[in-house]
């Protein structure tokens, strides 16, 4: 009986050894796994402003990440690893360094004719223009409300007292401080990038073993959605916007608006929000009413609503969810949610959110995984 009692307490003791060690493992993966999601919220929280650099690099090396690669196929050399995405950041900083000169010149422009005028009304008056006495209704209640504020000198000046115009000063410094900022985080994008895209297929292997190993066999499908999705993004929001701008920006070459160049670039960016691009085209339609070109405006009006509309419906829907099947709802809801969340960068955070949900929602309804499972049990 002592052989057997002592088989048995020296078989128990491994076992007990066994489970010991298994828990304490357990225990040591959770504690290592909550150290490190505290430490990833540190440094998030220690970038401060620069998480948005950080972000916008991120977006930018997942569109650009074929480019990179190709350049790196076809260039060769030595310090083919850093040509490559030097090329494509300082092709980058040229394509928005360029519009944004040509925006400041403009600006500046006019901003030295509106002071001209300003100071000129100030003095004379402004006449009332042509086009309102030719209102289908309320012309007379229209020129008689100019005449009174901006024909006289005297009521022009009560009615820019009434403006408060140091509350337009304060609100332009305002957007220069943005316009600054801005300059400067974009500057830290393109850093951002460069040494994303630098870093090669090594930073892709990294990236799927780590996929694999927070989500198992289903990562790699979770970093594909969220890939395409971003990708679709760049190209149904800022490819079609920036299309969109050029196609109506030419009615208003045709239709003889001022200032055409900064209507068209106005139109370009604010169609790459849906349902934005059509303030821009109203705004240039009221342009051309003003300087009393009413067939121009009408033009431009319906032209560009109509391809706002077609882009909107057919164009965008297909580029942004066609990759990975997300219904133009969801690409909506993603778009204007993340907006309003995240702001800007929140137009390619949002589909990418809505891809990933929709792709966890056709993996958990499908009866095909209930098969699968029940074939592995």
């Amino acid at each position: 009986m002592k052989f057997f009692s002592r088989a048995t307490s020296a078989a128990v003791e491994p076992l007990e050894a066994v489970v010991s060690a298994g828990r304490r493992a357990g225990f040591h993966d959770w504690a290592r796994g909550v150290l490190a999601a505290a430490f990833i919220i540190a440094a998030i929280y220690t970038l401060g402003r620069f998480r948005e650099a950080v972000a916008w690099g991120v977006i930018l090396a997942i569109v650009f990440w074929p480019w990179a690669g190709w350049l790196r196929r076809h260039l060769g050399g030595r310090h083919v690893e850093t040509v490559g995405p030097l090329l494509i950041v300082a092709g980058l900083a040229a394509v928005f360094l360029v519009p944004l000169v040509a925006i400041g010149t403009e600006a500046a422009k006019e901003a030295h004719s509106a002071m001209d005028w300003v100071n000129s009304a100030r003095s004379d008056g402004v006449p009332p223009p042509a086009i309102l006495g030719k209102l289908p209704f309320g012309s007379s209640q229209a020129v008689h409300w100019w005449s009174e504020n901006l024909s006289d000198p005297a009521g022009e000046q009560r009615l820019m007292h009434r403006l408060q115009p140091e509350r337009a000063l304060h609100l332009a410094q305002s957007l220069g401080h943005e316009m600054a900022n801005g300059t400067v985080l974009a500057a830290f994008s393109l850093l951002v990038l460069f040494f994303l895209l630098r870093a090669g297929p090594e930073l892709e292997d990294r990236a799927k073993v780590l996929s694999d190993r927070l989500f198992g066999a289903t990562g790699e499908t979770v970093m594909t959605h969220i890939v395409g999705s971003v990708r679709g993004s760049m190209a149904g929001l800022v490819l079609v916007g920036l299309g969109e701008g050029l196609v109506i920006g030419i009615s208003y070459v045709i239709a003889g608006a001022p200032q055409p160049l900064l209507l068209g670039l106005l139109t370009a960016i604010a169609s790459m929000i849906p349902m934005l691009g059509g303030i821009a085209v109203a705004i240039a339609a009221v342009v051309l009413l003003a300087v009393g070109k009413t067939v121009g405006a009408i033009a431009v009006a319906v032209w560009g609503m109509l391809v706002l509309f077609l882009a909107d419906h057919f164009i965008r829907p297909v580029l942004i969810g066609g990759s990975t099947k997300l219904p133009f709802v969801w690409v909506l809801l993603g778009i204007l949610g993340g907006l309003e969340t995240w702001g800007l960068i929140g137009l390619f955070v949002g589909p990418a959110v809505m891809a990933v949900v929709h792709l966890l929602w056709r993996m958990g309804s499908s009866r095909g995984m209930d098969k699968a499972a029940a074939g592995q049990g």
